[in-house]
């Protein structure tokens, strides 16, 4: 079982901890499986999202964070991930940018956060997207608005992460699906959706972005420890 290491403020990572997913009839959030199994090394992986879907975090509260009545009425499916945080609405103008690798021991959650957000917002960068920066726990925002969110799971040898970047959302989706998160950051000063959420520039929009920011992210390697250099994996 995983802890936060002694530098996390209390009730930070609630939701990296436990091992088993709570007891509701979403299935698993699996779109990383593959990355998972074959963390014996890093790997690393940007996808464009095509599909919409909601997906909910390790802990999260349904009867507080999604409207399910809308959600269901439209089919949309609803999933559970892994890592914690809150609920997200994934579809076309959305890339998930993921990361699966080996890190020795157990706990460090908060500095394994910090470094893979400053290994993110530095790939950011080289692709032409300069200063986009970690916010609150988990967020990655630029000016004033959010513009990605990201989740942790770290069990004992082994962290995954993955994180959503706004491109083009569709604000109207998330204002129908997400009720207001039970918990924010400061920074959101209780803004609705479509006033704190906004998007990358242009430039993480065009076509064959989610590949070029995949290459520059697995010819890097966050300083997680002793592990190597991050290998693009299948697409």
């Amino acid at each position: 079982m995983s802890r936060a290491d002694d530098t996390d403020p209390p009730g930070a990572y609630p939701d990296t901890v436990p091992n088993t997913l709570p007891d509701d009839d979403f299935p698993s959030w699996r779109r990383d499986e593959d990355l998972i199994a074959e963390a014996a090394r890093p790997r690393v992986r940007v996808v464009s999202c095509r599909d919409v879907e909601v997906v909910i975090g390790r802990g999260g509260k349904a009867d507080l964070e999604l409207r399910r009545d809308a959600i269901r009425a439209d089919g949309v499916p609803i999933y559970r991930r892994r890592g914690g945080g809150g609920a997200v609405v994934l579809g076309p103008g959305n890339l998930v940018v993921s990361l699966a690798a080996p890190l020795p021991g157990i706990g460090g959650v908060t500095s394994a956060f910090r470094a893979i957000t400053a290994w993110l917002t530095g790939g950011l960068d080289v692709a032409g997207i300069p200063g986009v920066r970690g916010e609150g726990v988990s967020d990655l925002a630029l000016g004033d608005r959010k513009v990605g969110g990201s989740c942790i799971y770290r069990t004992r040898g082994f962290v995954y992460y993955a994180s959503t970047l706004l491109t083009d959302p569709d604000l109207d989706l998330v204002e129908r699906y997400l009720q207001h998160p039970p918990r924010e950051p400061g920074y959101r000063r209780g803004r609705n959706h479509r006033d704190f959420m906004g998007r990358l520039p242009a430039a993480a929009a065009v076509s064959e972005f989610d590949e070029r920011l995949q290459a520059i992210l697995a010819g890097a390697t966050p300083d997680l420890g002793p592990i190597f250099r991050a290998s693009p994996s299948p697409r």
